[in-house]
């Protein structure tokens, strides 16, 4: 076989604890050919680097897939706008469309094309056979994992299983059923288990693929395939252009029963939980600690490697790479950061209070105070008005000393009307960099760990592709739809208890499935679920944050007999609060049913005539 010479761009993806850091910033200048590739192991890890590379920004860019849905509204607009619009085409395919939200079909299928190039190429090499053995199981998983981020954007998709040759008469590859595509992630997955069984989180480089990153990933592709999503009879009743959709079998799994596809992703899970290799629940803390411990533990765990964490991303300050910058890509305004991705109102109201009830703004005790009493999630993982932070960079020190949250508005005065009211430093009209203030009047805390106490450091961090509670979502998610109810309270409190919420004890199987869904929005907050859950559980209609966009407006007045005061600082002696709900409409959000899926690019079409677009884009 004949191959163009390759130019090997030494772009480490991990970090990775057995290189050396000399060798991880080396850019060679000369070319190398093919057949020197498979001669020195170093040449091949660097070619397999590349592959791994398509994850460059991982969950962990400027603009962040939670802006994408009902999490957070990006500060700047840009292509979100046509995203959350349902507007998207296709000859705009808004966010999906830009290198950062890792999901561009042609960035994609290059490195499909890379990984069949190992797969193809890997045991002609002269290194020893274990090396071999390893590049090779990830290839496969690689290319699983590829083929796997296209079919949730896209349903049936070609598949690319060899080198492309120049001498092919003919470049055209139709898309594939959904089932053939299904099949051959689970045959790659399989595969990469079989090649990589020695690898585990112990003898492995950090953020390369391991024997517990294959087997989680099966569970969540068998998961996808037994979603109301993909079931045809499902989808069709709740969404019309499906059934007028002439190409069901792009869209549909119709292998065996309903029963036989949760049983699958069920055996597919319990096959990682009956053997974790070393991976399983962080405890947060462990048992007994305050709402208030608790929650500090939570926000901790999410700076640092733990055992839940399977396939990872990691990020070190060294490096000038968008991981590095979470904190002045998302952090308040007040604070010299950029406040990127704010949190809306809807998944704010989501969190429970503490004792496991619901909020709720009819309830006059929860309006008065709509953050006290929250569950601890809610205070690892949002920055509220009144929120202690950190200490502010001294300029902005100078004007409020306290480290405290400000996105209100503040009466000093008494004699001041509204309009007067001074305005919190992490809003749009305060002391801080309005420009980059929010709308919605929350920050994000979770990932948010200053280095030093400024937002400006980089920091080092690592984005969790797959955490090991995903699999215990993907087990508790297989036996609701089995109806072994039991079975799936018993995980589902698991995860309960671990973050100080009660027990479920409901019988009912329609509460347990929404109990269900809106854990899974919470734990897994801002780490690219909630885009995907919303289109496998077709909440699209019934989603409140994708038809609307809410804030708080927050205003503080001076208690009677108060008199004027020298600088705000929160203070319930002091100030009477109003929490009001407020409209954003710096940006429309309107759900369309065609956005279940994303469109094939006109140019993808143009350039493959046998490719059919998706249901509702014609």
């Amino acid at each position: 076989m004949k191959h163009k010479k390759i130019i090997l761009a030494l772009l480490p993806l991990m970090l990775l604890s057995a290189c050396n850091d000399d060798f991880l910033n080396t850019s060679p200048q000369t070319e190398i050919t093919a057949s020197a590739l498979w001669e020195e192991s170093v040449l091949a890890e660097a070619y397999m680097y590349d592959i791994y590379f398509t994850f460059q920004d991982a969950g962990f860019t400027e603009e962040l897939q939670a802006s994408a849905c009902d999490e957070a509204m990006f500060v700047h607009g840009r292509e979100f706008r046509e995203t959350n619009a349902g507007a998207i085409t296709e000859t705009n395919i808004g966010w999906f469309g830009k290198t950062q939200s890792g999901h561009q079909w042609e960035r994609l299928y290059k490195n499909i094309r890379s990984c069949n190039d190992f797969i193809e190429n890997v045991d002609k090499a002269t290194f020893e056979q274990s090396y071999k053995t390893q590049l090779k199981g990830e290839a496969y998983f690689l290319r699983a994992y590829f083929f796997h981020r296209l079919t949730r954007g896209y349903g049936g998709i070609p598949l690319q299983l060899r080198l492309t040759q120049a001498t092919d008469p003919d470049f055209s590859l139709p898309r594939s059923s959904y089932n053939d595509c299904i099949d051959q992630i689970v045959k790659d997955l399989d595969n990469a288990a079989e090649l990589l069984k020695e690898r585990t989180f112990a003898n492995t480089a950090k953020g390369r693929a391991t024997l517990a990153a294959v087997l989680a990933l099966k569970a969540r592709v068998l998961s996808d395939a037994a979603c109301d999503l993909h079931d045809q009879a499902t989808a069709t009743a709740k969404v019309p252009i499906f059934a007028s959709y002439a190409n069901k079998e792009l869209i549909f799994y119709t292998k065996g029963s309903r029963e036989d596809r949760w049983k699958a992703a069920k055996a597919a899970a319990k096959a990682l939980m009956d053997n974790p290799m070393g991976h399983g629940l962080t405890s947060y803390g462990g048992e007994g600690l305050s709402n208030e411990d608790k929650a500090q533990a939570i926000w901790a765990a999410f700076s640092k490697e733990n055992e839940e964490n399977i396939f990872s991303r990691y990020f070190i300050s060294t490096k000038d790479e968008s991981g590095t910058k979470m904190p002045i890509f998302n952090g308040p305004s007040g604070y010299h950061a950029w406040g990127g991705n704010t949190p809306v109102q809807d998944l704010v109201d989501a969190y429970d209070m503490e004792d496991g009830t619901q909020f709720s703004w009819s309830n006059p005790e929860h309006k008065a105070a709509p953050y006290k009493k929250r569950e601890a999630r809610f205070y690892a993982s949002i920055l509220h008005d009144g929120m202690k932070w950190i200490q502010r960079p001294t300029d902005y020190a100078a004007v409020e000393p306290t480290g405290t949250i400000q996105t209100g508005y503040y009466q000093t005065d008494p004699a001041q009307g509204e309009s007067e009211y001074y305005s919190g430093m992490d809003t749009r009209t305060g002391g801080g960099e309005t420009w980059n203030a929010g709308y919605t009047g929350y920050y994000l805390k979770k990932f948010i760990h200053p280095a030093s106490d400024d937002h400006r450091n980089r920091i080092n961090c690592l984005f969790p592709f797959i955490r090991y509670s995903e699999v215990i979502k993907c087990y508790i998610e297989a036996c609701i739809g089995l109806n072994e109810l039991d079975e799936a309270r018993k995980y589902l409190n698991m995860l309960r208890q671990r973050v100080n919420l009660p027990t479920v004890t409901t019988t009912d199987k329609n509460e347990l499935t929404r109990i269900f869904q809106k854990e899974c929005r919470l734990e897994f907050m801002f780490e690219e679920h909630r885009y995907w859950d919303i289109r496998r559980w077709l909440l699209g209609k019934d989603a409140p944050g994708l038809n609307s966009l809410n804030g708080i407006k927050v205003t503080a007045t001076l208690k009677p007999g108060v008199g004027k005061q020298a600088r705000y600082e929160h203070d319930e002696t002091r100030w009477d609060y109003t929490y009001t709900v407020t409209p954003v409409t710096e940006e429309k959000r309107t759900w369309n049913d065609k956005c279940y899926y994303l469109p094939i690019h006109r140019d993808e079409l143009n350039r493959d005539l046998t490719l059919i677009q998706n249901p509702g884009y014609q």
